[in-house]
């Protein structure tokens, strides 16, 4: 039985990987600072973006065996709100919004995580981003500094 379940998981290992170099060369990202809704695709690679569109909607964020860091500091939000998809496997996505802003996930995760660092008030007129998607063995992180930044 020990020696079927590795097969299996070597066999689900192979295939996701697969699907992810095909992924790579067949999908193309969208997102540049004045983007108003980002398709950002980061497979075997990091990228970062730091958004300056006005409005901006939210968009898609497929995180695959690499990471993505999305800065909305300097974004105004839609009025409606932001809305992010998200597909993270074995990846990693950190999101810095304003202080003030606040993050909801309604996504799913699986042998992952999702953790919000941000600092928010009782107002509920805030901006809110809501994130929604899949994290597979992966995480996703909302704070309102970049992990990068140094504290002074």
């Amino acid at each position: 039985m020990l020696r079927f379940t590795f097969k299996l998981l070597r066999a689900i290992a192979i295939a996701a990987v697969g699907t992810a170099l095909a992924a790579k060369f067949l999908l193309e990202s969208n997102a540049d600072p004045t983007t108003e809704e980002i398709d950002l695709v980061s497979i075997f690679e990091g990228r970062q973006l730091v958004s300056e569109a006005s409005p901006f909607y939210g968009g898609k964020i497929m995180s695959m065996f690499g990471g993505a860091l999305v800065d909305l500091r300097k974004a105004t939000p839609a009025p409606t709100g932001i809305y992010i998809d998200l597909v993270v496997v074995m990846g990693g996505v950190s999101l810095v919004v304003p202080e003030g802003w606040r993050v909801r996930f309604d996504g799913k995760t699986i042998m992952g995580g999702w953790s919000d660092e941000t600092r928010t008030t009782a107002d509920e007129d805030v901006p809110t981003v809501t994130l929604s998607g899949l994290v597979f063995m992966g995480g996703v992180q909302a704070a309102n500094r970049a992990p990068v930044e140094v504290a002074v």
